[in-house]
Parts: structure tokens; sequence; C-alpha cells
């Protein structure tokens, strides 16, 4: 038997779900395991859509601000790169993967107010290569940028040796062929 969605109103902000004062309809186990503990929604009752329209304009107000500090983040992260050193095989392979709350330590460290869950991967981040990254915060604000992953010292050494090694034995397999 299917349970019915839940009315919630929420108390702040939820991405993906609504905003403060929206009366929204959730599945019952995020109401019952995520909003409700967490303080984020309440029960829709005449008293407390009373409660959250008076912190209504507040929140707003607060909302208001952060999205003009998110404008200029966004404008600032035009055109920014990060370079991400780590360890792989000759192939290229990263020994695991690069993942989004890297990206946001290395803006973080560059100054950027970004967190893990803004970041949009592309895919796996799992070799070593150049990758577009995009940071969005609303579907409206987002901005690209450049991901390096590079290979620390000891796997590019690996990396260049693997790639002489394997020229020579094309160059070799050209010259028998040749021969032949």
């Amino acid at each position: 038997m299917k349970k019915k969605n839940v009315k919630v109103l929420l108390n702040e902000s939820v991405r993906h779900v609504g905003k403060v004062g929206d009366v929204v309809e959730v599945k019952p186990g995020f109401a019952r395991n995520y909003l409700l503990p967490k303080g984020l929604a309440v029960e829709p009752t005449p008293a407390n859509l009373k409660k959250v329209e008076e912190r209504k304009k507040e929140i707003e107000r607060i909302e208001r601000e952060r999205r003009a500090k998110q404008e200029a983040l966004i404008t600032r992260l035009q055109g920014v790169e990060v370079a991400l050193e780590r360890r792989a095989n000759e192939q290229g392979h990263l020994f695991g993967s690069v993942g989004a709350g890297d990206i946001a330590h290395a803006l973080q460290a560059q100054g950027y107010e970004v967190e893990a869950a803004d970041i949009i991967l592309p895919g796996k981040l799992d070799r070593i290569e150049k990758y577009t990254v995009v940071v969005q915060f609303a579907d409206d604000l987002s901005a690209k940028i450049k991901v390096w992953v590079a290979p620390d010292a000891e796997s590019k050494a690996a990396m260049d040796e693997y790639a002489k090694a394997k020229a020579a034995a094309e160059a070799e397999k050209a010259t028998t062929s040749a021969s032949e």
C-alpha cells in the first residue's frame, strides 16, 4: 500500500523543495526523517502559518542578500581555473577520483565561498586531464570553471616512461613490418 505525500510548511528555504512559507507536498519519510527533525518544516496549522508569515519578511531579506553575494561570486568565478594534483598509474588513471568536495576545498583555498553541493560534475573525474565543471547556486546563477587534474611527480615520471616505452614499441613494430 502506497503512502500519500504529506503537506508541510517550510521554515527555511530547501533546495529543490521550496522557499520559506511555502506549503509543499513531500514524501512522508523525507518529512519525518529530514525536514521535521532539522526544524526546516512544521505542520501547516493556522498558528504555524502565522508564525512563518512574521518570519518570512526577515528571511526573504536574508535570501536577497545571499542572492546578491552569489551573483557577485558567479561573476568572479568566470574564467577561474583549479589545479589538483593526484596520484595516477602510468596510463593516467587516478587511484580514486576527484569529487565535488575536492573542488570546493580548492576554491575555498582561493577565497571563494563555494560548497560541494553547489558543484555539478560532468561525470566521474578519474583521469589525468582537463575538465569543465559547473558551479550553480540557482537555475539562473551558474558559472563554468576549468579543473586541471595533474599527476604528482612520481606518477608523471611513470607516465612519461610508459609513453616512451609505448612509442619505442610502436617504432619497432613499424620497422619490422616495413622490412617484411
